[in-house]
């Protein structure tokens, strides 16, 4: 059947609705969206047809007279997305169906790899090849990929200061692949993920925030990424929190990262146990280079006084920029994606020391945190994400 352009606008609309909020009724889906219950009836009626979403029964959650209402979700299985995440550490792939349901993974560290094989945008090419070609059998209608930083569309690049992606170009893959390909910043992926996929789907306004090498924040408001041209929003990372602290790669004294961040928590760790002939570092690994957050942690937990320090002091700076966001933004959830909350004694840690602060934030309704459980496949998956919401 034939749809004017604004019947395909709301659509759109219907779709990214029920995805973010469903289970949902066809009135509530009109009250919401201010259409009206013929055109929603109409347009719903036709993605039924479809097979992309279907009736799931009466909502029995309300006790009202009369007829009940009617919910619709997103069915599974109605087409599939591969999602990849480019990082200095590792490649990560996987296939979802629309619903973020993983069919197939693989992630391909880069310290696997033949020493005489070094990444480039040829040997990625390769890899998404030969994982396209595993996931032929699904007909995957979209790919998306998430970037260590943002995509530069006027030269296929990546802007980081990162040099690790100085040279690395996507002109090879955008002319060589005939399926619709689409680019974001990695976190910001993986928040539209957690919006369309996640289990707190109540359509709210939430953070996200990202701690790895570097620091990245994510503001969903309204159901869209908030300011997401302007690529210098969400640099949590680099906002000052010390002044009087270590001098930053971006040129700043005492930003968050400094404290916080996967790679500076490591170099200070590489110190400590150059410098720092009882630590129990010396004791985990047999060389500094092997030293990772696990290691780290570790050490922490069997009390070593300087690895209890470089922890602490992270988790103390990290708590007062969470609080400072909560009072800056209308946020009903905060997600925490870090491998070093992956550790229920640091989750414990974190809270009590947002909770110690936390004095004016009464005047607003408490915040739910998730702390998100860490996995390589993560940004795979928002990639996932961002390739069902564009294709929407």
């Amino acid at each position: 059947m034939y749809l004017s352009k604004k019947q395909r606008i709301q659509k759109t609309r219907i779709l990214d609705k029920i995805y973010a909020t469903g289970p949902i009724s066809r009135i509530d889906l009109s009250k919401k969206l201010n259409i009206t219950p013929a055109t929603i009836s109409e347009i719903t009626s036709l993605l039924i047809l479809d097979k992309h979403i279907h009736e799931i029964g009466e909502d029995e959650t309300t006790n009202k007279p009369g007829r009940k209402k009617i919910l619709l979700n997103i069915s599974p299985g109605h087409s599939f997305f591969i999602g990849v995440e480019l990082s200095d550490k590792f490649l990560a792939f996987c296939l979802s169906d629309n619903l973020g349901e993983i069919t197939k993974k693989h992630t391909l560290f880069h310290n696997s790899w033949n020493t005489q094989k070094t990444f480039t945008d040829d040997l990625f090419l390769e890899e998404l090849n030969q994982f396209m070609t595993q996931c032929a059998d699904y007909h995957p209608v979209a790919i998306g990929i998430a970037v260590p930083g943002h995509y530069d569309s006027s030269n296929h690049s990546i802007k980081t200061n990162n040099p690790f992606w100085k040279n690395f170009s996507f002109k090879k893959v955008k002319e060589s692949i005939d399926l619709p390909i689409y680019f974001k910043n990695n976190v910001k992926c993986m928040a539209i993920a957690e919006r369309l996929f996640g289990d707190n789907k109540q359509d709210q306004n939430f953070l996200f925030l990202h701690v790895r090498r570097g620091m990245f924040s994510t503001y969903i408001y309204n159901g869209e990424i908030y300011a997401d041209t302007n690529h210098l929003i969400g640099e949590i990372g680099h906002t000052v929190i010390n002044p009087n602290g270590a001098l930053c790669e971006c040129g700043k004294r005492g930003c968050l990262q400094t404290y916080t961040s996967e790679s500076w928590m490591i170099n200070k760790a590489k110190l400590l146990y150059e410098n720092a002939p009882d630590t129990f570092l010396r004791q985990l690994v047999s060389d500094k280079q092997q030293l990772t957050i696990d290691t780290l942690i570790k050490a922490y937990k069997l009390g070593d006084e300087g690895s209890l320090h470089i922890i602490d002091q992270g988790i103390l700076y990290f708590s007062i920029a969470i609080n400072n966001l909560l009072m800056l933004m209308d946020s009903d959830l905060v997600y925490i994606h870090s491998e070093l909350f992956s550790d229920p004694e640091l989750v414990a840690s974190l809270n009590r020391s947002i909770d110690a602060n936390t004095t004016l934030l009464d005047l607003q309704n408490p915040t739910e945190r998730v702390f998100k459980l860490y996995d390589p496949i993560n940004g795979a998956l928002g990639a996932c994400g961002l390739a069902v919401y564009k294709s929407l």
